[in-house]
């Protein structure tokens, strides 16, 4: 498969959630780290869940259908734990909370050519990130606007023909592929393995969007705005390519070398067809500058790559 290929991924592994109701976004604002109450119709937004220490439990992206119905994109993973700490917060608001049924199906299509490929299936094509075109039936989100990058919610039952007309127009990748090229973005993506254990800054959800910092109060606010308003984010995120043959899995350990303690964490990771393993992992800035390792006896460190935007460790 070339490379510079336009491609389809079924996205297995991502889920939607909605949320409905007369309450529905103040409900999610007063819980979510980004501003819902800003969310305007053909626009999505990066955002998180926190604990009361300020833990990601969730990332997600956010889009509403109307006044009162959002969308929630998530990993699919970590989505009954999501309803569930959601779902105790919902008692006294008009909301409904659920899982998305399988009528849902997610796709993602990036590489070059992709627009073109794209405008004939579609009434109209996003124009800017996070931009979002369609209705209940079917949208078009764009993720990258320089990368053509997009993910189609499909509901199947309305819209049957379209996953079909993808997949004939658009060449099938795997989703380790598709995560792949997410992780050389760095966006990190919270999963089973990882959920409650991170600040925000050790994700760069502050630099990615996620976090909005003029918003009013949802847990864990205090704990991150104070590490934000005082520059102390010692520990990042940062993108590296692991030694040819390695893999990694999130919420693995990596370690410098000879050393006892772990010294960073893989947050995601994925394998593409040609062997490579990319990974996004949390660390401070001297022990990625010592070298870190998947083990403390491997020779090989891992080799740090760059983000698409700067990482300054506090």
């Amino acid at each position: 498969m070339s490379t510079n290929s336009a491609t389809v991924t079924r996205l297995e592994r991502e889920a939607l959630l909605e949320v409905s109701g007369r309450d529905a976004v103040t409900f999610l604002h007063n819980q979510a780290s980004c501003d819902l109450q800003q969310l305007e119709s053909g626009r999505a937004s990066y955002g998180t869940f926190c604990n009361p220490q300020g833990r990601v439990l969730a990332d997600f992206i956010a889009l509403a259908l109307g006044p009162e119905r959002i969308l929630l994109r998530l990993r699919r993973d970590i989505l009954e734990s999501t309803l569930a700490a959601l779902g105790r917060f919902a008692l006294f608001s008009r909301v409904t909370l659920q899982a998305a049924g399988d009528e849902w199906q997610l796709l993602g299509c990036r590489g070059a050519g992709t627009t073109a490929l794209l405008q004939p299936l579609f009434a109209a094509l996003p124009a800017a990130d996070l931009a979002w075109t369609g209705d209940a039936d079917a949208l078009l989100l764009q993720l990258d606007g320089s990368d053509e990058c997009f993910e189609t919610w499909v509901n199947r039952d309305r819209q049957p023909a379209l996953p079909e007309q993808l997949e004939a127009t658009l060449e099938a990748a795997s989703e380790a592929d598709w995560e792949a090229a997410n992780l050389r973005r760095g966006i990190a993506r919270i999963t089973a393995a990882t959920t409650g254990e991170l600040l925000p800054q050790q994700l760069n959800y502050d630099l990615s969007g996620h976090i909005n910092f003029r918003k009013g109060c949802y847990p864990g606010q205090e704990v991150i705005a104070r590490m934000h308003y005082r520059g102390k984010a010692k520990r990042r995120m940062l993108l590296v390519q692991l030694p040819a043959g390695s893999a990694a899995s999130a919420g693995e350990p990596l370690y410098l070398q000879g050393g006892e303690q772990a010294a960073a964490q893989v947050v995601n990771a994925a394998t593409t067809a040609d062997g490579r393993t990319l990974a996004l992992i949390t660390t401070t800035q001297p022990a990625a500058a010592e070298g870190l390792r998947l083990a403390p006896d491997d020779e090989q460190p891992v080799q740090v790559l760059e983000l698409p935007y700067p990482v300054p460790f506090g």
